[in-house]
């Protein structure tokens, strides 16, 4: 009698651990835009989870909308970049302009009286 109860113990305990190893080889398939669904036994797509969000297990999906926009941040960085060469090209011709009205010129040489009644030659 004990041996026909071990015998059926064992049994269990085996097939328990080929269920759980057969759900775990099963969820192990599904690849990184699926998850495992233990009602169908199939991996279902994370985008199933846009349109039913409370599908359980949804929450192991990643989510799609955290994909970084690539072309905002080069527009971004585009527009900053231009406001930079602007502004600083707007400095640049405010200091020419201003050092050229500032600056006066000494005189090289005295100016000449060529005619008058003052110089007789």
């Amino acid at each position: 009698m004990a041996s026909n109860t071990l015998c059926a113990l064992c049994g269990i305990i085996i097939a328990a651990v080929t269920h759980f190893n057969g759900v775990n080889a099963q969820k192990s398939q599904c690849n990184s835009a699926e998850f495992w669904n233990s009602d169908l036994d199939v991996c279902v797509p994370c985008a199933s989870c846009k349109q039913y969000p409370k599908t359980p297990s949804c929450n192991t999906c990643k989510s799609i909308d955290d994909t970084p926009d690539v072309w905002k941040l080069a527009a971004i960085t585009s527009f900053s970049v231009l406001a930079v060469v602007l502004v600083g090209a707007a400095l640049i011709i405010g200091v020419m302009v201003h050092r050229r009205k500032s600056h006066k010129r000494p005189l090289r040489e005295p100016i000449e009286e060529t005619a008058g009644p003052l110089y007789q030659a």
